[in-house]
């Protein structure tokens, strides 16, 4: 893989969570691209882990709704 691609990668994935950050302001999530690892977190009360962006968003919606 290509130093470009592996850079068009982390500029989606970024784009993805700051998506993500925008449409669940209420939670703090992080990710690191390199190993993956997405978190969420909402106070101390709740926290979410996932292998990527997608299926953390999934976990956020579904756990949203029972807010």
């Amino acid at each position: 893989m290509s130093d470009s691609c592996a850079d068009g990668q982390t500029s989606d994935q970024a784009a993805y969570l700051a998506g993500l950050r925008k449409e669940f302001p209420e939670f703090g999530i992080v990710a690191d691209f390199r190993r993956p690892i997405w978190m969420a977190v909402w106070g101390d009360r709740l926290l979410l882990k996932a292998s990527d962006g997608l299926t953390l968003r999934e976990r956020l919606v579904e756990v949203s709704r029972a807010l």
